[in-house]
């Protein structure tokens, strides 16, 4: 009855909404009339609509969820009768005038897509506006007729400095334009900005994108082009003859003197007097050019030269190269110890012939501030369960006076949480969380080879971690410690690798009589083992592709794929040493059963975007875990579990699977979890009013047991049964964009469940409001 009710009140709240948004042009003025789509009518596929919706002057008001134009009802309500703070707060957050058709923006847009067309090689393309009138609403259909685009046939050089045409020459694989493309001022401007930056790669600092410039030639009454690209020398003005100029080649530099100031101030005096340490660094093997900085401070230096020499990919006696000075800001910055960056080239002071064409760096370095605090709190729903948090975070971000970051994170939570049993607890808040947290972070790898021994491009960085975590359950208390060692390095800008040789994990679970009674009566040794004392030692690799560009919105991949395995070192030494086993066979450290098993996963996403705030994403996600030797089953730490806010969001946390098999017992989902998972998410995001945003979603997939558990009837996971075993979500979110930071409201239902055996799984006819899952979050799910 109650159900019944609340979906009466939603459906009326629905309706009242639905009629005030079809009533929105009751209100408008005498012949107008409401602006209501846009659309398009090419007679080509080599023009989107995409490209030419840019050049729109009047968008039409946004719908909420695509179906009603409630922008418009709010400021309709918000500017009838008295006006009052309220009224004025309606009209003006949650309202938007009604956009009304005007033929002058029309015409405007017009003229910007046939100028658009024109650059693109469309030239005299035919664009037509029809209006179509429906009572007080109006659609404007843009009829193009696109003509034969202009093509190039043939791309020539003409360029006045013969070494300068060598470099060019040299690098035309990578060129932007070539013959039998169609005609496109934006691929032109594209490579007279690629010829530059390749020959500021070369040396040719002062060389500027104003020296190039383009011939284009046609034959008569044809739509063929050559191309020519000129190149011309500098012109200055002549010291014997007034008036007139003299050409010049383009003058090609080499770098001097590597000049840092590593406690530079913005307000401190030009004429400060420095003092001056000379650095130099031995090469590598392969590089015959000495490293030699120069290091100028008024006091002490805080940083050591050597790992602000690390992040400096300018070198004496080479040809100037814009790369390596952008390398060089964005290492600089990686450090996090600066605040101002600035680099300069000034051509060498001297008068002798080896100070020609030469440009000392000078590197300005402001410190940033070594110590911060900050702290948070927030609310959490983790698997339903709401709760509070807070974090005391410090950071010293150059400890031992060579950028090393430090961190120390204390943490402390509180949630709401079921438990097993008769016994309830009479605390609102009964499970507790403290943590300690310490890392810190070195910018190089920390192995017994200099650092100027590899290459700087990698960005090594090396991690030591440690920290502490004390869990009070309703039934039961666990105290987590842990240390890592690790590296992280970066193959490109888009591949990235992390390597952890080291991750150790010491797990003691303290029961009650209620939970150690529980876990005595169940004969599944995989549950038994993840609740008792272990310890996990082993290594992680993980790699990571992103090949997203945040200049450009396109299309794009990201990957990331972990390989884990533990016990295998311990077990080796305890084979060879003839170690003695527990009763129960197996081998300890420190009184504790470690863990041996080995877990891939995968996780590989595609996003697909319609238009720069609309976008199609996909993830697929798979991994599993095998325990052998020393294990039976893998560490509660390493399992899988299916649900909550960025997994399958139609279940909480934990409460799905494994396979077909159903724990009713609610609060208790202690035996959920699985040996492998596969997942398939699927979500199209749409912009929705301002900073809202908002997505459809459809989760699939599950995670089963790899062998059969008396206990777990159906978990298993069986090739004839993987399709009735998918569990199907559906959803729709509110996602709040506030640039720097994103909250997320998904609720999802389930739609399809494995344990329901009526309608062949399906779901949907028993669906009510007590169905919905209500997931928050911060960021986006993937």
């Amino acid at each position: 009855m109650g159900r019944r009710k609340t979906t009466g009140v939603l459906l009326l709240f629905l309706a009242i909404l639905f009629f005030a948004g079809c009533n929105i042009t009751q209100n408008l003025p005498p012949n107008e009339h409401l602006l209501i789509k846009n659309k398009f009518s090419i007679s080509s596929n080599k023009v989107s609509k995409d490209e030419l919706s840019g050049y729109l002057q009047q968008e039409p008001n946004s719908k909420l969820f695509g179906l009603l134009r409630a922008n418009i009802a709010f400021y309709n309500a918000g500017s009838k009768g008295k006006d009052t703070k309220f009224k004025k707060w309606m009209r003006t957050k949650l309202g938007r005038p009604p956009v009304l058709l005007d033929s002058n923006l029309t015409m405007i847009a017009k003229k910007q897509m046939s100028l658009y067309l024109a650059n693109k090689g469309y030239f005299n393309a035919n664009i037509k506006d029809t209006v179509i009138f429906h009572k007080k609403k109006a659609t404007v259909v843009y009829v193009i007729r696109l003509n034969t685009p202009y093509t190039i046939q043939s791309i020539r050089y003409a360029i006045a400095d013969t070494q300068l045409a060598k470099f060019i020459f040299m690098d035309t694989a990578r060129a932007l334009i070539h013959a039998g493309h169609n005609y496109d001022t934006y691929l032109l401007d594209g490579e007279r900005s690629r010829i530059t930056n390749a020959l500021m790669d070369h040396g040719y600092y002062h060389f500027s994108s104003l020296y190039i410039r383009y011939r284009v030639d046609s034959t008569f009454n044809s739509k063929i082009l050559d191309v020519t690209i000129e190149i011309r020398n500098p012109v200055i003005p002549s010291l014997q003859y007034l008036g007139t100029f003299t050409e010049s080649k383009h003058a090609r530099y080499t770098i001097g003197k590597i000049l840092i100031f590593p406690e530079y101030s913005l307000l401190q005096s030009d004429t400060l007097r420095y003092d001056t340490l000379v650095v130099t660094f031995k090469p590598l093997r392969h590089d015959t050019t000495s490293n030699t900085y120069y290091f100028l401070f008024k006091n002490k230096s805080r940083l050591k030269p050597r790992t602000i020499a690390q992040m400096i990919f300018i070198k004496s006696g080479t040809w100037f190269n814009l790369s390596d000075v952008n390398q060089t800001y964005s290492q600089l910055a990686s450090l996090q110890v600066f605040n101002f960056m600035n680099i300069q080239m000034h051509e060498a002071s001297g008068t002798g012939l080896k100070d020609r064409d030469k440009l000392d760096c000078k590197i300005l370095l402001s410190r940033a501030p070594v110590h911060s605090f900050t702290i948070s709190t927030d609310g959490t729903n983790s698997a339903g369960a709401f709760g509070v948090q807070g974090s005391v975070n410090y950071t010293n971000r150059n400890i031992f006076r060579g950028a090393q970051l430090f961190r120390i994170i204390l943490s402390g939570a509180a949630q709401m949480q079921g438990n097993i049993g008769p016994q309830k607890s009479k605390d609102l808040f009964n499970t507790i969380e403290l943590g300690a947290n310490t890392s810190l972070t070195f910018p190089q790898f920390l192995i017994p080879i200099r650092p100027e021994s590899l290459p700087k491009k990698f960005k090594p960085r090396t991690t030591v971690s440690l920290g502490y975590n004390f869990q009070k359950r309703p039934n039961y208390d666990r105290h987590i410690s842990n240390i890592s060692f690790g590296y992280t390095w970066y193959q490109t800008d888009k591949i990235k690798h992390v390597l952890n040789p080291a991750e150790i994990t010491l797990v003691k679970v303290l029961p009650d009589s209620i939970f150690t009674d529980y876990l005595y009566h169940i004969t599944d040794k995989r549950l038994k083992n993840q609740y008792t004392n272990h310890l996990v030692a082993g290594l992680r690799y993980t790699l990571t592709y992103n090949g997203q560009d945040v200049n450009n919105v396109k299309d794009f991949f990201y990957l990331r794929s972990n390989f884990e395995t533990g016990g295998n070192l311990l077990y080796c030494i305890d084979e060879v040493f003839k170690a003695t086993k527990t009763s129960s066979g197996n081998y300890t450290l420190f009184d504790l059963q470690y863990a041996q098993f080995v877990r891939p996963d995968l996780d590989l996403r595609f996003y697909h975007f319609f238009t720069k705030n609309r976008s199609l994403v996909t993830r697929f996600y798979a991994g599993f875990g095998i325990p052998y030797g020393n294990s039976t089953s893998i560490p509660f730490e390493k399992a899988f579990f299916a649900g909550g806010a960025n997994d399958l969001r139609g279940w909480k946390m934990g409460t799905l699977g494994p396979g077909r098999y159903h724990n009713d017992t609610i609060g208790n989902s202690f035996d959920q979890t699985g040996d492998m998972q596969l997942q398939l998410n699927l979500e199209y995001r749409f912009p929705v009013y301002k900073y809202f945003h908002s997505a459809f979603f459809m989760d699939l997939g599950n995670v089963w047991l790899l062998r059969d558990v008396t206990d777990l009837p159906g978990g298993k996971f069986q090739l004839q049964y993987l399709v009735p075993d998918i569990a199907i979500d559906v959803g729709i979110g509110i996602r709040a964009d506030f640039d720097y930071f994103i909250i997320r409201f998904d609720p999802a239902v389930p739609i399809r469940v494995p344990y329901y055996l009526e309608n062949s799984h399906w779901y949907m006819g028993k669906l009510g409001l007590s169905d919905i899952v209500w997931n928050f979050g911060i960021g986006y799910p993937f």
